[in-house]
């Protein structure tokens, strides 16, 4: 499977840090730090996304889609605080409004993946209920 992020970015232009070590710089650089660590928690996204997608139907169970679920979940809520922590960073800066973070529109490509992920999650559980319907609850008779 091709990196998709590394192949956003290609296009994505980034100023340069500059030598100087001015604060513009610093939050460059720190833009930079998080950037790299969002294009690896969105490697980490698509490829929990593939490989719940390449799982043939029969490991499905419900406990199984539960924890692909969860995982799911936690990687996408560190890639949403990590994209508001960028995004309060590159408001510092207007320079840092031309890097290549902001111009990859990364959020929206991951966004869009994960909602579709989220989808088949759902529908892959509505399956397995529709077709395995929960065993009515037995309660035994008290003995006298």
């Amino acid at each position: 499977m091709p990196n998709i992020v590394a192949l956003k970015l290609s296009g994505a232009r980034s100023p340069g840090t500059g030598t100087g070590g001015d604060n513009g710089s610093l939050v460059l650089v720190a833009l930079d730090q998080l950037a790299l660590q969002q294009q690896i928690n969105a490697n980490f996204i698509f490829h929990a996304i593939s490989n719940y997608k390449k799982t043939p139907f029969e490991r499905k169970t419900l406990d199984f889609i539960a924890k692909k679920w969860l995982h799911l979940q936690l990687l996408w809520r560190e890639f949403r605080l990590r994209d508001k922590q960028i995004r309060r960073v590159g408001h510092k800066d207007t320079h840092c409004q031309e890097h290549g973070y902001f111009q990859q529109e990364l959020f929206e490509l991951v966004h869009d993946k994960y909602m579709a992920a989220r989808g088949c999650l759902s529908r892959d559980k509505r399956n397995l209920l529709a077709r395995d319907p929960p065993a009515p609850l037995v309660f035994a008779q008290p003995t006298k």
